[in-house]
Formats: structure tokens, C-alpha cells, sequence
């Protein structure tokens, strides 16, 4: 099935959700699709399938270059040939899954085009028309190679990606429940608006989870200072200064027609990492998504993800993860 790309800018203008979806024809690609039509309400959002065909493969590029090897690709751009096909297929499955899942073939559209620049950046450029509300991408393609935590193209993505969400999908993650990773900073105040934004009319569970870190870690040599009482006092007054902001941020999504009853909120503290103990409620609590800022309190402009964002990531593999700029 091989839907024309139909006038984009006039769906902004009516709020739809649109997303890109960059289809390899891996198995990760179409857990995306899945994703997609698992979480977004078929009414209020268009789904653009979008493929960068590659002559060779990234790895043979080099020897394209060589007139000595040139001769020799023939076996080469034969397999290239299959693999397009591969993945007209899969774009044909993908749309199968999404109007299984209640979207009208007039919300879906495919474009397939030859690489220009390179795969990532041919996607960033589509990604970047002003035509989207987020990528979402499988945190692996077509090559799945082992030990690796996150592919090639979604690594660029993370990179340059600053515009709008960034989905990455782990796993099979359960599409039901969400947690928010939330430090009342800017970004995590953005992450709350980009859930309502995506999640409102729906079922989903929101969970706002802040983690305050334990001072023991990085003082415990200190002998001769009371642990305990700075560790007390640091903890009130960190639970003091954020829940307004986590109030603020559950009137958001409220506001934004998420169902009460669905939001809650924890406070996680003595906890000797924030990234591990995100991980760790949401593997306990059921929740398929992470939602985090790019960057946390200190925003620092030098680094294009914070520190806790980037360890949740890469730890993060079987789950959902919104990279929200």
C-alpha cells in the first residue's frame, strides 16, 4: 500500500499530531509503528512511513568511490535492490498495523527517496520542515548488531535532533503507562506539556517521579560530619522545593484532558543514583515509557544531552524513551 504524502501544513494548522516514522524494514522499525498506533488516538494524528534508499550499504560507500571497485558491486547493488524491496514491503505492512489500529488510510502516508546527504541527515532534514510533532525511531535497525546499545542512526538523531521529541523504542514496551522523570527544571516542565500534548483523550497512566539523591555517597569518608542530620534536612527541603512544581505540572496535564485519576506522582529519595532509580520504578512499576528532558537543572549548552538523560538511555533498553528538547 503506497499512500502519496498528502498536504502536511494544513494538519499542523489543525493541531494533529504528525509524526515520522523512519522504516528500515527491520523488526524494531515495525515495534515503532506498533508503538504509534498503540498510543496515539487515530482522530488527532497522521503517521508519515519514511525510507532512505541506499544503493549500498553504508559500509560499502567508500569502495563506490574507487574506480578499481566499482565493477565489483554488482552482487553488491543486487542485494541493495532486494532490500528495497524488503522494505516496500515492510512500509506496506506498517500500514496494515496502523489501520488495524483504527487510522484512516487518508491519515497515512509513505515516502521513500535515495540518499542524498546520508541516512540520518536525509531523515534530519525531513525531520526538520517544520512538518512534525516527533521521530520516532527503533533503538536498533536493520543490522541489530550484538552488544549494541543503540544504532547508528538513532545515536545521530540524539545528536541533532533538537526541534522536537525524539522517540526511541526498546523492546516490546507496554504502551499503557508512562513515567515522566521530572526535576522542575524547564525540560521536565516541557516533558509534562509534550505528554499532554500527546496523550490527552487517552487511557494512559502518567506518573510524575522525581528522584532526590542521597548526600551519604559523596560524603561518607566525612566522618566528622552529622550524615544524617544534613541528609534529613537536605532531604525536606528538597521535597519542599519541588512539589509545587509537581503540582504545577500535574494541573498541566489536567489541563490538557488527562484524565485525573490516571496521574500520580513519588518521590523517590536516599537514592544513590537518579538514573538507576528511574529505571528501577519504572521496571517495577509496569511503565513502557520514560519521558526526559534533554538536558536537567544545570542545562549546560556544551553537552547536547545532560548526564542523567544520557545514562537513562543507554540503560533504558527494553523500554520507550521521549528525548523532549
Amino acid at each position: 500500500m503506497m499512500i502519496q504524502l498528502n498536504n502536511l501544513k494544513g494538519d499542523i494548522m489543525k493541531n494533529v499530531i504528525r509524526v515520522l516514522i523512519p522504516v528500515d524494514g527491520s523488526k524494531q522499525s515495525l515495534t515503532a509503528v506498533r508503538y504509534v498506533g498503540n498510543i496515539l488516538k487515530p482522530k488527532n494524528a497522521r503517521v508519515v512511513l519514511f525510507y532512505v534508499d541506499s544503493e549500498l550499504p553504508e559500509s560499502f560507500w567508500d569502495l563506490e568511490k574507487n574506480p578499481e571497485f566499482r565493477s565489483k558491486l554488482a552482487p553488491v547493488k543486487a542485494w541493495a535492490a532486494q532490500r528495497k524491496q524488503l522494505v516496500s514491503d515492510s512500509m506496506t505492512k506498517a500500514s496494515k498495523i496502523l489501520i488495524n489500529d483504527g487510522f484512516p488510510a487518508e491519515a497515512l502516508s509513505t515516502k521513500m527517496q535515495g540518499r542524498k546527504i546520508g541516512i540520518a541527515r536525509d531523515i534530519l532534514q525531513e525531520a526538520n520542515t517544520g512538518e512534525y510533532r516527533a521521530v520516532v525511531v527503533g533503538r536498533t535497525g536493520i543490522s541489530n548488531a550484538k552488544g549494541i546499545v543503540l544504532g547508528s542512526v538513532a545515536n545521530k538523531l540524539i545528536g541533532n535532533l533538537v526541534e522536537m521529541p525524539l522517540i526511541i523504542i526498546g523492546g516490546k514496551p507496554n504502551t499503557n503507562k508512562f513515567l515522566i522523570a521530572f526535576d522542575g527544571s524547564k525540560g521536565s516542565m516541557k516533558c509534562v506539556t509534550t505528554a499532554g500534548a500527546m496523550l490527552n483523550n487517552t487511557d494512559s497512566e502518567i506518573m510524575i517521579c522525581h528522584v532526590i539523591r542521597s548526600l551519604g555517597i559523596e560524603q561518607q569518608s566525612l566522618s566528622d560530619i552529622p550524615i544524617s542530620e544534613l541528609e534529613k534536612d537536605w532531604t525536606e527541603a528538597n521535597i519542599k522545593k519541588i512539589k509545587p512544581a509537581m503540582e504545577e505540572a500535574k494541573k498541566k496535564l489536567i489541563a490538557a484532558g488527562i484524565n485525573p485519576s490516571k496521574i500520580s506522582e513519588k518521590i523517590l529519595t536516599d537514592k544513590a543514583s537518579r538514573a538507576g532509580s528511574i529505571i528501577a520504578e519504572a521496571r517495577e512499576g509496569g511503565y513502557g515509557t520514560i519521558i526526559l528532558g534533554r538536558r536537567g537543572l544545570s542545562a549546560t549548552q556544551e553537552y547536547f544531552i545532560g548526564r542523567v538523560s544520557r545514562k537513562i538511555l543507554h540503560m533504558a533498553k527494553k523500554f520507550a524513551v521521549w528525548v523532549v528538547n
